[in-house]
């Protein structure tokens, strides 16, 4: 039995991995997500409007089905690869020796 003097403290452990493969099914479904509204979105609004004027009308994307599926995919995917590598940088420089 440890005296009540011992000040060294056993931090929990978890499984090795969990974390990454947990943000890897969340960014995922995320995806799929954006996909699908955008599917609908797509549906829906080319009956209203035939193109969308993007940054200012530099990018002119047309409102199908397909074409707002992939933007909403690859916005998403964009999105989350920076949010998910701020979160790798943060986690390294948090084991990092000082």
């Amino acid at each position: 039995m440890p005296s009540e003097t011992d000040t060294a403290v056993e931090m929990p452990t978890g499984q090795e991995g969990l974390g990454r493969s947990i943000l890897i099914a969340v960014g995922a479904s995320v995806v799929a997500t954006s996909g699908i509204i955008g599917f609908f979105i797509g549906n829906n609004g080319s009956e209203v409007v035939s193109e969308i004027p993007l940054f200012g009308g530099l990018i002119v994307l047309p409102t199908t089905p397909v074409s707002m599926t992939l933007y909403g995919i690859v916005l998403s995917t964009i999105v989350l690869v920076c949010l998910f590598g701020l979160v790798e940088l943060a986690s390294r420089m948090e084991d990092a020796p000082q």
